[in-house]
Formats: structure tokens, C-alpha cells, sequence
């Protein structure tokens, strides 16, 4: 996994690289496309000045040219006295288009800016009214009154002040044009060098911005192949470092599996012996035997969940529980204890109770609530030790509180600091003078941390000490059933029942088979698979505790072939009783069609429970499966070879991050849908296929792969977000 991240965060390095190439490309196309667009800008600019310029000169001359042509057309006919009516039409068609070249003087306004020129002004205000005048004279031809020569003769006189006029115009605006398009001229001359100027500075700043991208570009690179070398590195001692870890899980397993074996036949036989008529002296001696076992097995339980919590959170699972039942049974298993230190322990839970049912884990609460009152209880000495329950609400939620004080020997500032810490006491006299690995607390602390709890102390030296702990209080939903943490049941009222027990250490048959006897129970032992079958053949039993390991013929091979049979005897409910524990034996277990699981040291109050789920089963007609294993659940092939190479705790991490990586991924896949953003739509969902896959969830990976190849919806990526979210929930049931 850290390889393909590398190797992601590589390509992400590439890209980026990539896209700054292409941007120091584009500044300088951008800055070749300035500087032509710019110099495009001044031509055209150049060339619309010139053409306006010389519309407005052609303009004057048309209008200069008609007055002379009236005039010259008048004067013609004034000498030949051609009064005739064609002559006339001839004059007033030409008088019309002097009328209608009256229109520069209004354009002649605009482009001549003749407000800047009084010359023209005056020029241009003296042609309009001489043009209007003669309009009277043409309209009286128009409307057939005879025009004598005398008119005519006088009319061509009115002309020539018109004519002198248009002429000084003409000039006056031909030499303003000529000013002042040399004025343009040094104007645009000025205004190019100033922007030439402006465009070499960007030239000049592209350039340097095209060389920092450059430089940063090669930094970006060598980053890059450094942080890869790194992360291939990290991969490498990550990889050593899970080998060492996966080797650790081994040992331990292993020890586990020795150390129980015998330590099994110890505290068998002494609560055996307990159990009969020994003399008082025999009688304090087989209890010191029994509670140095009992010290010995509760050191190893902790190592091996010290051991798990290296792997990752201890596993909680939330199911409805009566809180205070768990307490009012964890006080009554510590009573004995306490009377042995001569202490009184006292249960101090108030009758009045808003919430009995709450959803919490039953077993790791009452490991929390042991492990408290075990500490009180061994540092204290014909003191008191209580328990006391409360109800509170902590940021607007409920929550129940548990308080275990005693009198005991109590603990300094400095000392509490060291709490809550592996291998950590208050000093090292503590060790030697009451036992113990350190390893309590911090078991404790993680197990309240998994619940979303608090813990805490406070202590004075010398005058005892108060652990607390809160866990959240969410009442449980009404008709679930409740895990039932008091399931001792008295002797008198189970059944008798037919049990085969299947066990090749004879010591290990004596204890159990004792215990079952003590229970009121009819043994039958058999010493490997092979005896087994021959009793299953002969008798009909109600229940088979199996060991694992066993000479001939093993438990888990037995447990297939008692399967297999074609009788009513196949069904018979089977339950592995063995040292091993690790998750792997569990598994083979349940694959082999076992129904239950119970790791050794086999207690008496152990084989009870197990006696009553069997009969609770039988008596509401459940399959042999209601029996299920203590931990974990069926796996497919997928799973299954991931635990057996990696470990379940690496896969229970694996399935973590993946519903973490779920989350994200999905609300990617929204967004792209909004953005209409089919490439990194189809990325994604491409991405939560494969990571699906690689941790079994097939479904999921399926519904990823069918929107991948058919067009996506809302309520479609509805469905697979709530696929995603049960799988979830189903694995944190």
C-alpha cells in the first residue's frame, strides 16, 4: 500500500511538472500574441485616422465643387439668356445637390472639431444661411412662375460669396488636416515607443517568470524522486517491521497455547480438591495453589491483550446489557477475594434507575469493573472497597458512571502521572510486594477509550484511592435481546445431559470431567477423534466438548466426520474446548462445523455457561448454528486469506481504513456527478472497486463495476452508499 502511494504521489509530482512546462509555453505564445496584436492595434488605429480625415476633406470638396458648378451652370445660361424649361430643371437638379451637400457642415462640426477653430466656424456659419436663402427662388420656379433674366443674372451674383466661401473652407480645412496629422504623426510616434517600452518589460517579465518555472520545475523534480526513494524505504522497514510483528503474534499465540495447557491442570485440580472434604490446613493450601493460578492466568491474559492493543484498539461489540446486573455480578465474584484481604466490598447501586438496558460491551465493561476492584482489593488491607454507580449526562448525552474506592495504601501526584501506562507501577516495591505486570490500567484506559468513555484517579497517599470511568448510556431499543451477564444457573434446576468430552491429556480429562460430574452432569471420555467416533456410533450424546490437538485423529478432522454422518447425530451441538486461541484456530473451527469455542483454562463457572446456551438453545428448537463462537464471524475465501497471511488484527485494520476511504471516495463520486465530471467519476468508482475487492466486500466492488458501465443515478449511488454503510454496521454488530 505505501509502494502505490508513493507511486501515486510520484504521478501527482509528473503532472505538476508537466503542467509547468505547458504554462511557460503559453506565456510565451502569450507574450508573442501581445506584442502582434499590439502592433495590429497601431496600424489600424493609423489607418482610421487617415480615412477619417480624408472623408472629411472629400466632403468639403464635393460641397465647394457643386457651388462652383451652380455658379458656372447659372452664369451660362444668365449669358446665353436661356431661360428655357429643360435650363431650369438642369439648375435647380444642381441646386439640390448643393442643398444636400449642406450635410458636411454638420459632419465638418464633428470631424474639424470646429469649436477649436474660429476661422472655420465662422467660414461653415456663413455658407448654411447663403445655400437657404436661394431655396425661395427655386421653389417659385418649381411652382411654374416665370423667372426673367434679370433674376437669373441676379441670382448668379448671390453665388459668388457662396463660392468664395466654400472655397476658403476648402483650403482652411486641407491645411488643418495637414497640421494636424503631423501633430498625429509625432503623437503616434511617442505613444509606439511607450508601448514598445511597456512590452519589453513583459517580455522581460515572462522571461524571468519563464526561468523561476523552470528552476522550480527541476526542485519539483528532484522532490519528487526524493520523496519516492523515501517512501520506497519507509516501505521496506514497514515490511521488516510486520514480519517482526506477524512473528511476535506468533510467539505469543504459542506461549499462550503452552502456558494455558498446563496452567488448565492446575487450576482444574485445585478447585476440584476445593470442592471436596479436605482438612482446613489441606484447604489453605490448595486455595494459595488456586489463586497463584489465578494470578498467573490473569498476568497472561493481559500480556495478550497488551498484545493485541499494539495491533490496533481492542475490538468492542455494542449489544443491549443490563448495567446494573453486570455490576451487581462483577462485586459478587469479587467477594471471596475481598474476605481473604479481610476487607468489606460493598455494592453501593441505587434501586431507582432511568435506564437499566443500555448498549454497551457487556464483557470488556465487567473486565474494566474486575480489574478496578481487584487493584482496590490488593492494596488494601481490612479496609472497605465500593463499588458506586451513577447516572449523568456529559455534553447533552447520558452516561453511567462507576467509582471504585477503597482505604487502601492511596498514591501520590507523582505516582498518578504513571498510571495508565504499559509496564508502569507507582514505585518497583509495588511488583515485588503484591504481584502484578503494570499492564491493568492500560487495558483498561484502552477498553474505556474504544466505548468513546473517560477514566480517571484521584488518590491521597494514605488514605485510599477512587478509579472512576464513564461510558456512554444509549438505552437499547426495546425487544432486542439482552446479553445476559449473570448466566450462573442453580445445579438443581439444569438438565442432566448425555456429554461426550474428547480429550487426550488425562489430567486435563480428570478437571474436566469433574467439573461436568460437579454440574450434575454423565461423562463420557474419549481420548482422540477415533474414540469419539466409536461412542458417537454407540451413544447418543447431547453435547461434544473437542479438543484441537489430539494423537490419531484431531478434533477438527472428527468434527468433519461427525458432520458427514446421516443420522440425527450429525446435528449434535460441538463445542472446541483447547489452548489454542488465536483466530486462525477459531476459524478452522467454525469451518469444520463446530458451534462453539472456549479456550482453556476451562473454569467450572465456564463450563456452566456453556451448558446453558446449549440448553436454551434446545429448548426453542434453534439449529445447531444459535450456538455461535465467541468471537468473530464467518469470513469468505477472500478474508480468510488475508487473516491467515497478514493476521486478523492487520485485516481489521485493512477493513477500517476501508470504510474510512469509503466515506471520502463516495462523497467524491457526488461531487464529480454535480460537476458532470465523467473522467473522474469513472476514476473513482474505479478506485472503491478495487479496494473492495482486495478486502472481500465482492458486493460492493460489483455495484461499484455496474455503475462504472451504465450511466449513473442519484438513487443508484444511494443504494451503493447504503450497501457500504451495512456492510459496516454489519461488521460492527
Amino acid at each position: 500500500m505505501m509502494n502505490e502511494n508513493a507511486r501515486k504521489n510520484g504521478d501527482v509530482i509528473r503532472r505538476a511538472s508537466k503542467a509547468t512546462a505547458f504554462l511557460q509555453l503559453f506565456a510565451t505564445l502569450l507574450m508573442v500574441g501581445l506584442i502582434y496584436l499590439l502592433s495590429g492595434i497601431y496600424e489600424k488605429y493609423e489607418a482610421l485616422q487617415d480615412g477619417i480625415r480624408e472623408n472629411t476633406l472629400w466632403s468639403v470638396y464635393q460641397l465647394d465643387r457643386e457651388a462652383r458648378r451652380l455658379l458656372e451652370l447659372a452664369h451660362v445660361m444668365g449669358a446665353d439668356e436661356d431661360l428655357t424649361l429643360a435650363s431650369m430643371k438642369t439648375l435647380s437638379t444642381r441646386f439640390d445637390i448643393l442643398y444636400s451637400r449642406m450635410g458636411i457642415l454638420k459632419k465638418a462640426n464633428f470631424d474639424l472639431r470646429l469649436q477649436d477653430s474660429p476661422e472655420l466656424q465662422t467660414l461653415v456659419s456663413q455658407i448654411e444661411p447663403l445655400v437657404i436663402a436661394k431655396a425661395p427662388w427655386f421653389d417659385a420656379i418649381a411652382s411654374g412662375r416665370d423667372i426673367d433674366i434679370a433674376h437669373l443674372r441676379a441670382f448668379t451674383s448671390s453665388l459668388i460669396p457662396l463660392v468664395e466661401n466654400t472655397g476658403k473652407l476648402l483650403m482652411s480645412a486641407n491645411n488643418k488636416v495637414s497640421a494636424e496629422r503631423a501633430d498625429t504623426r509625432d503623437a503616434l510616434q511617442s505613444l509606439q515607443l511607450k508601448s514598445g517600452a511597456v512590452t519589453a518589460l513583459l517580455a522581460a517579465s515572462v522571461g524571468v517568470l519563464v526561468i523561476m518555472l523552470r528552476r522550480q520545475l527541476r526542485s519539483v523534480r528532484a522532490a519528487g524522486l526524493a520523496f519516492e526513494r523515501m517512501a520506497h524505504e519507509l516501505n521496506a522497514a514497514y515490511a521488516r517491521a510486520e514480519a517482526g510483528n506477524c512473528a511476535k503474534s506468533q510467539f505469543m499465540a504459542t506461549m499462550g497455547h503452552e502456558v494455558r495447557t498446563p496452567l488448565n491442570a492446575i487450576l482444574g485440580t485445585a478447585e476440584l480438591l476445593e470442592l471436596g472434604d479436605l482438612p482446613e490446613r489441606v484447604r489453605g493450601s490448595v486455595q494459595t495453589i488456586r489463586r497463584s493460578g489465578q494470578s498467573l492466568l490473569e498476568i497472561l491474559n493481559e500480556i495478550l491483550d497488551f498484545a493485541k492493543m499494539e495491533n490496533g484498539r481492542i475490538d468492542v461489540c455494542l449489544a443491549p446489557a443490563d448495567i446494573r446486573v453486570l455490576a451487581g455480578s462483577a462485586v459478587e465474584m469479587m467477594r471471596d477475594r475481598a474476605a481473604e484481604h479481610g476487607n468489606t466490598l460493598i455494592s453501593d447501586i441505587p434501586d431507582n434507575w432511568a435506564t437499566d438496558t443500555i448498549m454497551t460491551d457487556a464483557t470488556r465493561v465487567r473486565q474494566v469493573v474486575l480489574n478496578l476492584l481487584s487493584n482496590a482489593i490488593k492494596f488494601t488491607s481490612n479496609g472497605a472497597v465500593v463499588l458506586k454507580m451513577t447516572e449523568g449526562q456529559s455534553q447533552g448525552k447520558p452516561v453511567v458512571r462507576f467509582a471504585v474506592s477503597d482505604t487502601g495504601i492511596g498514591i501520590d501526584t507523582e505516582g498518578q502521572d504513571k498510571l495508565f501506562k504499559p509496564f508502569s507501577q507507582v514505585d518497583a516495591t509495588i511488583s515485588r510486594k503484591y504481584g502484578g505486570t503494570g499492564l491493568g490500567l492500560t487495558i483498561c484506559k484502552e477498553i474505556i477509550d474504544s466505548l468513546d468513555g473517560m477514566i480517571g484517579v484521584s488518590s491521597i497517599k494514605g488514605e485510599g484511592s477512587t478509579f472512576w470511568f464513564e461510558i456512554p448510556a444509549e438505552p437499547a431499543q426495546a425487544g432486542e435481546p439482552i446479553v445476559d451477564c449473570a448466566r450462573e444457573k442453580d445445579q438443581l434446576a439444569r438438565q442432566r445431559k448425555n456429554i461426550l468430552l474428547v480429550e487426550d491429556n488425562i489430567v486435563n480429562q480428570q478437571v474436566a470431567a469433574g467439573f461436568l460430574r460437579h454440574l450434575g452432569q454423565n461423562v463420557t471420555v474419549a481420548g482422540d477423534g477415533l474414540e469419539a467416533l466409536d461412542a458417537m456410533a454407540t451413544k447418543d450424546f447431547d453435547l461434544v466438548l473437542m479438543d484441537m490437538q489430539m494423537p490419531n485423529m484431531d478434533g477438527i478432522e472428527a468434527t468433519r466426520c461427525i458432520r458427514a454422518m446421516e443420522t440425527a447425530k450429525a446435528a449434535v451441538p460441538i463445542i472446541a474446548m483447547t489452548a489454542n486461541a488465536s483466530d486462525h484456530d477459531r476459524r478452522l473451527c467454525l469451518e469444520a462445523g463446530m458451534n462453539g469455542f472456549q479456550s482453556k483454562p476451562i473454569t467450572l463457572s465456564q463450563l456452566a455457561g456453556i451448558l446453558d446456551r446449549v440448553e436454551s438453545t434446545a429448548e426453542r428448537n434453534d439449529p445447531p448454528s444459535a450456538v455461535t463462537l465467541e468471537e468473530g464471524s464467518a469470513m469468505n475465501p477472500r478474508q480468510e486469506e488475508i487473516v491467515e497471511v497478514l493476521g486478523r488484527e492487520v485485516f481489521e485494520e485493512l477493513l477500517d481504513s476501508f470504510f474510512s476511504d469509503a466515506v471520502f471516495i463516495l462523497s467524491a463520486v457526488s461531487s464529480a456527478m454535480r460537476d458532470d465530471n465523467t473522467n473522474n467519476l469513472d476514476r473513482l468508482l474505479h478506485s472503491l472497486k478495487g479496494a473492495a475487492s482486495n478486502v472481500g466486500l465482492q458486493d460492493i466492488a460489483d455495484r461499484a463495476q455496474r455503475l462504472r458501465e451504465s450511466p449513473i443515478s442519484e438513487r443508484r449511488l444511494l443504494d451503493l452508499m447504503r450497501a457500504v454503510d451495512e456492510q459496516r454496521r454489519t461488521r460492527a454488530a
